[in-house]
């Protein structure tokens, strides 16, 4: 089968369904690092960069280093989702979809073998890395911007739906990005309170939950891509 137009990719795993997934993947990522390792939220570098700026604004030097490499590890994610979604327009192919989920899924399981001795910086880089080629990637639901990986603007856009759908007309459009982002913003908190407990449960190896379920949108994602177009348009 020919491969499919770097834009088609992007509307066939751009579904509820599959957004919700991530949302749930990513939710359980921060309660793992957050439970387990350090009381840190290393998908998202707000609170990395404030407190950076907090240490050295104090001088407190070894603590701002402390939040230097989740940063890096974060850039460099983006850059390399980047990067593999360049390789594949120059080259006309399909968006790197199943490829940035098993190279996600290379990281963390790696990480989920590291002993309880392990440091919790290397756990807190990794997930930065692993979030910021997720989020960067997968980046549209329903044809709509959100992220998968922490929620702020999720909410944001659910506020802004449902204003709109009380306030100027009840679109259907407006009622189906609040279908959308309720799911979403439910999907994330429920894998958030799924990752603290199994990291109380089960340690590092908590992490195969996340694994198993970045796995089983691999092969969903996988099968939308590889569907003929007349079975992706019923399937919807």
């Amino acid at each position: 089968m020919a491969s499919l137009g770097f834009e088609e990719a992007r509307l066939r795993v751009g579904t509820l369904g599959i957004s919700a997934m991530l949302a749930l993947a990513g939710g359980f990522l921060d309660g793992f690092t957050y439970v387990g390792h350090g009381h840190v939220f290393a998908n998202a570098m707000t609170g990395n960069v404030v407190l950076l700026g907090i240490n050295c604004f104090s001088g407190s030097w070894r603590a701002a280093l402390h939040h230097v490499p989740p940063i890096l590890a974060f850039l460099v994610g983006v850059c390399v989702s980047q990067a593999m979604q360049l390789h594949s327009r120059r080259r006309s192919v399909s968006a790197p979809y199943p490829a940035v989920l098993v190279l996600e899924i290379s990281v963390l399981l790696v990480l989920s073998l590291q002993s309880a001795k392990t440091a919790d910086i290397l756990f807190t880089t990794g997930v930065a890395f692993a979030s910021a080629v997720q989020v960067q990637t997968f980046r549209e639901v329903d044809g709509h911007n959100y992220t998968s990986t922490f929620t702020t603007g999720n909410l944001r856009t659910l506020a802004e739906a449902a204003f709109a759908w009380f306030f100027e007309g009840h679109s259907q459009v407006a009622a189906r990005v609040v279908k959308d982002f309720s799911v979403i913003c439910t999907a994330f908190l429920v894998g958030a309170a799924a990752g603290g407990y199994a990291t109380q449960t089960f340690g590092n190896r908590a992490l195969w939950c996340d694994v198993i379920l970045l796995v089983l949108i691999a092969i969903r994602v996988q099968s939308r891509l590889s569907s003929p177009s007349f079975v992706w348009d019923k399937v919807g």
